[in-house]
């Protein structure tokens, strides 16, 4: 199979767009109008001069000729080449009769032919139509019809007539290959303009323009009582990590294999159409009839491309997953456009994302009012940060003796009516409006805040912040750390970076951002530890300083043997590496106690204290009223570190 399904229909979709076979349809069109309405406004003037000279002769010769280009305007269902050849004929004949009544004045006529059938037909039939016209004016000159003297020649020879014959040939040339030349030009530059227009340039897909075209097309036949169809919207789930991390380079090779995949899954009378950075679309214009089979076929091929997705990626030696989320819409009837099918299917995409991605998801009715949910929370979302509504709380880490050891700072939102909006809500739409970059750079002012109040209160304590992978590639992010670090005071040792597994990627620029980091004094640290990139040569490359282990591997200890023995690797790993190891979700005694006699650094969680506003954790620090679990647990404890 091609590599570009359905490039049949595609190309019939482009014969009635701007082709240079188009645009020489459209321009005969103009010019045989023109030429109608002059020659019916001339006609009656120019027949009664010609009628006074007694010119009876070319009175009917142009008589003739008008309504002859009359017929050709009314009678369009001739195609195109007939119509064209007609009209050239008239040229030529008129320009024929025109010399042999008056004379060699007229043989400008016969440059009209050759000319515009460079422009209207090519190059070959204006070179033949040339000929014609060269072969017919020797003739006229050879044979005595045409006067055409040449001083020192009689007019009738046959050198005479050659000469006037080959000059005539030479200038047309010289007009009616430079036309075909012209035309040749302007004809590929208008493909060109079409692909730019039409097609992808990296993967040579339709793009969103054509897609549309297409889509509008089929919608238009079901709501003739056409056949099912159905379009997907497909986004790649890891792409950004692996251009970002490899380089536009690797990107672009996964797109065209991406491209490659799509391709060799749908049929030919599919299309397939790259229309964002890592978003395709496939569209499934011919699924039989019945809601059941199409339904049922359409997501067969989405569950064929989903597998595809997941399978390793190989580029340049390297193997890379991918996977994706795909949204299926169905065409429903009358009522529904375009616009609104390839909506719904990105609405269900988002739909199979939210659900943990690398899934198909279906579109629903419901969906609709959870994207506009979405929107409204994403509006809502930076009104809150221009009115002060998000607060950062703080949450108190201790160590393995359960004395404070640090914090984390931990955003919060409470809107105005004072209902709270939990972060795993917010944080997302952040992350993917972009608000993210915002917020996280005044979550950093913040953190800075807060370490130079805890040191003047006489609790000089390190606090972490959460830094989003997009705000950690930005690339002034150095330059914006060290700017609020001298802007509020706070020493960069006692600041802390988590960054999540993904930003742990073969990337020179993250790595020297790191080393930059290290070198100011700050201390970084990989945030739910586990559960991401999991690479383990990057942490003995990396400057980093601590790991804190994801809550889920926590829950289930000390219960879950399996659970049990992960965290305990984690922590005779980071011991290795000489890294620091702080357990997040502490929510028991009976973890608290598994990991303190299993040598963890630091815990966090509710069991020692919830996330609080900074005047509420300087009021536990100065009472040192801190909970301390392991007076529950000291038994096991000892007994465990006794062995």
């Amino acid at each position: 199979m091609g590599l570009y399904p359905g490039r049949d229909r595609q190309r019939h979709i482009l014969e009635t767009l701007d082709t240079i076979a188009h645009w020489r349809a459209r321009l005969f069109a103009s010019l045989l109008s023109i030429v109608l309405v002059l020659g019916v406004v001339l006609w009656l003037p120019t027949t009664g001069i010609l009628l006074y000279q007694r010119m009876w002769d070319v009175a009917a010769i142009n008589s003739a000729a008008l309504g002859w280009i009359g017929v050709l305007w009314w009678w369009r269902r001739l195609s195109y080449t007939v119509r064209v050849l007609n009209f050239l004929a008239i040229n030529l004949l008129i320009g024929v009769a025109l010399m042999v009544v008056v004379g060699p004045i007229s043989e400008i006529y016969l440059f009209a032919a050759p000319v515009l059938a460079a422009i209207l037909l090519g190059t070959w039939p204006a070179v033949w139509i040339l000929a014609g016209s060269g072969l017919a004016l020797f003739l006229l000159c050879y044979t005595g019809y045409v006067d055409q003297k040449i001083v020192g020649m009689p007019a009738t020879e046959l050198f005479a007539a050659l000469s006037v014959a080959l000059n005539f040939l030479f200038v047309g040339a010289v007009l009616t290959l430079s036309c075909a030349f012209l035309l040749r030009r302007l004809a590929k530059s208008l493909d060109d303009l079409h692909r730019l227009a039409f097609y992808d340039v990296l993967t040579g897909l339709p793009n969103r323009r054509l897609l549309m075209q297409r889509l509008d097309e089929v919608v238009g036949q079901a709501r003739q009582g056409g056949r099912g169809a159905a379009l997907m919207f497909i986004d790649l789930d890891r792409f950004k990590q692996i251009n970002d991390g490899r380089g536009h380079a690797t990107g672009d090779a996964l797109l065209k294999s991406v491209t490659a995949r799509l391709s060799s899954i749908v049929g030919d009378g599919d299309m397939v159409a790259r229309i964002g950075g890592d978003e395709f679309v496939v569209l499934l214009a011919d699924l039989g009839r019945g809601s059941a089979n199409v339904h049922a076929r359409a997501l067969a091929t989405a569950e064929n491309i989903r597998n595809a997705m997941d399978t390793l990626f190989e580029i340049d030696g390297q193997s890379y997953m991918a996977s994706a989320s795909i949204g299926v819409a169905f065409l429903r009837g009358p009522g529904q456009g375009a616009d609104d099918l390839l909506r719904e299917a990105d609405t269900a995409m988002y739909r199979a994302k939210l659900a943990g991605r690398n899934r198909v998801a279906v579109f629903e009715t419901a969906m609709q009012a959870e994207v506009e949910q979405r929107l409204s929370l994403e509006r809502d979302l930076a009104a809150a940060l221009d009115r002060g509504e998000l607060a950062m709380h703080l949450q108190l880490q201790v160590d393995r003796h359960g004395m404070p050891a640090g914090a984390e700072m931990l955003m919060r939102w409470r809107r105005a009516d004072g209902s709270m909006v939990p972060p795993d809500q917010f944080i997302p739409v952040a992350e993917e409006c972009g608000l993210i970059l915002r917020m996280g750079q005044w979550a950093l002012r913040q953190a800075c805040d807060c370490v130079v109040r805890l040191g003047r209160a006489g609790h000089p304590l390190p606090l972490s912040v959460n830094v989003s992978p997009s705000q950690f590639r930005q690339p002034d992010f150095v330059d914006q750390v060290q700017a609020i670090l001298a802007e509020t005071g706070a020493p960069a040792s006692q600041l802390v970076l988590e960054v999540t597994e993904g930003v742990l990627v073969d990337d020179k620029e993250t790595i020297d951002r790191m080393h930059q980091l290290a070198a100011l004094g700050i201390r970084l640290s990989i945030d739910d530890f586990g559960t991401g990139y999991s690479n383990l040569g990057y942490l003995k490359r990396l400057p980093l300083y601590e790991l804190k282990i994801d809550k889920s591997f926590i829950r289930d200890t000390p219960g879950d043997a399996g659970a049990t023995a992960i965290v305990q690797s984690i922590l005779a790993m980071a011991g290795h590496l000489g890294l620091r190891v702080i357990a997040e979700g502490v929510e028991t005694s009976e973890q608290a106690a598994l990991l303190a006699s299993s040598g963890v650094d630091g815990m966090q969680g509710y069991l020692f204290a919830k996330p609080m506003p900074m005047p509420e954790l300087l009021a536990l620090l100065d009472r040192r009223v801190v909970p301390n679990p392991f007076a529950l647990s000291s038994a096991v404890i000892c007994k465990t570190a006794g062995g």
